[in-house]
């Protein structure tokens, strides 16, 4: 198999190949000062996160059947408030044509993906659902 092909289906442009990197500068004049740095080593940052993992709890058990139960469908609003919500409302139309008795429930939350919604969480709590699909609906 050709090397270019070969790469471009792993993802790596040739380019990254190279002994030089795509777009560098000219050399500098003999007689130029060396940089700090001059072993060839380069400097690396761990972006790993020093902390203390997050509490784990287990899952819920499985529900035995649905029939007759509360499930929360909850958008995280990935892409955007608008990005997909109607998968959600396809989910809820499906539910109620092949599975009546369960009473869904389409939410959002507020904020982003990235921040917590307590006020959902608290809600489910309070009206005791029974399951929640969580998701981003495409």
């Amino acid at each position: 198999m050709n090397r270019r092909k070969l790469l471009t289906l792993l993802g790596v442009s040739p380019a990254f190949l190279t002994a030089a990197p795509a777009g560098a500068q000219p050399a500098e004049k003999a007689g130029s000062v060396a940089p700090a740095n001059s072993t060839g080593l380069l400097t690396a940052m761990n972006p790993a996160i020093a902390g203390k993992l997050a509490e784990r709890f287990p899952l819920q058990p499985r529900l035995n059947a649905l029939d007759g139960k509360t499930i929360y469908l909850i958008d995280i609003q990935w892409g955007g408030p608008d990005a997909a919500y109607s998968v959600w409302e396809e989910v809820q139309a499906w539910f109620a044509q092949n599975m009546p008795s369960v009473k869904t429930v389409l939410r959002r939350t507020t904020g982003n993906m990235f921040t917590d919604d307590p006020g959902m969480r608290k809600e489910m709590i309070d009206r005791k659902v029974d399951a929640a699909i969580v998701g981003i609906a495409g």
